[in-house]
C-alpha cells in the first residue's frame, strides 16, 4: 500500500489499515494525518525538504522536530536534498529503476525521476519486492487528508488540485503503471473521485 496526502485517505474503512502481508508506505506529512493515527507505516518516504510540507515555516519546523525525526518507521528521501533526517537518500534518474542502480562512489540507489511522491515511493518499494500496488490519497482533486493540530493549515499548494491533472503527471503515472506490467506487476488506484487517468481505477481489495 503506497498511500498519499489526499482526502480519500481519510474515506478508507478500518480493514483496509489492517491487512496481514502488506507493507504500508506513507509520504510527505503522513504521520500528521489522523486516519493514520494507530497505522502500523513501514516506511515514509518524503520527496523534498521538511521545509516546503507547510506554508507556515513555524508548522514545518514542528513537524520536522517533533513528528518527522522521532516518527518510528523507516525513513527514505532525496538525494539531492539531505536537509531532512532520514534512514536511506535516493537518487532520481529517467525512467522506472527496475533495479536498485546504486551509485558506485556512495551505494544510493535510483528511482524514476518524478514529480510526485507516491512515485517515488512506489518505486521504492518495488526494490523491497513489492509488485502488486494499491495506493490511495492519490486524488488530484479537493482538500488533503485531515491533519491533527497544529498541522490542520494551509500546505501552501492548495490551489494546484483545482485545475487539471497536469499533462507531464499523468505521463509519468503512465509510464510507471507500464513499468509495473511490464515486471508482472500491478497497481489500483483505490482513491474515490480520483482525477488521475493514468492508472487503473478501483476498490481496494483484501490480499491483494
Amino acid at each position: 500500500m503506497v498511500i498519499g496526502n489526499g482526502g480519500s485517505v481519510d474515506l478508507m474503512p478500518p480493514e483496509f489499515w489492517e491487512q496481514d502481508g502488506c507493507l504500508y508506505v506513507g509520504t510527505n506529512r503522513a504521520p500528521c494525518i489522523i486516519a493514520l493515527r494507530g497505522v502500523r507505516l513501514d516506511a515514509v518516504v518524503i520527496r523534498d525538504c521538511w521545509s516546503s510540507m507547510f506554508g507556515d515555516m513555524k508548522v514545518s519546523r514542528k513537524f520536522n522536530w517533533d513528528v518527522w525525526q522521532p516518527y518510528d518507521a523507516y525513513k527514505v528521501g532525496p538525494a539531492e536534498q539531505r536537509h531532512t533526517l532520514c534512514d536511506e537518500f535516493v537518487r532520481q534518474l529517467p525512467g522506472w529503476q527496475f533495479a536498485e542502480n546504486r551509485d558506485k562512489a556512495n551505494n544510493e540507489a535510483a528511482v524514476m525521476a518524478n514529480c510526485s511522491v507516491v512515485i517515488m515511493a512506489c518505486n521504492v518499494a518495488w526494490h523491497w519486492g513489492v509488485r502488486d500496488f494499491q495506493v490511495t490519497g492519490l486524488d488530484y482533486h479537493g482538500d488533503m487528508a485531515a491533519m491533527f493540530p497544529p498541522f490542520d493549515v494551509s500546505t501552501g499548494y492548495d490551489a494546484r488540485y483545482a485545475k487539471p491533472v497536469p499533462q507531464v503527471v499523468e505521463r509519468q503515472f503512465g509510464e510507471m503503471r507500464q513499468a509495473i506490467e511490464t515486471g508482472y506487476g500491478s497497481i489500483v488506484n483505490c482513491s474515490p473521485g480520483t482525477k488521475l487517468e493514468a492508472l487503473e481505477k478501483g476498490r481496494w481489495r483484501k490480499g491483494f
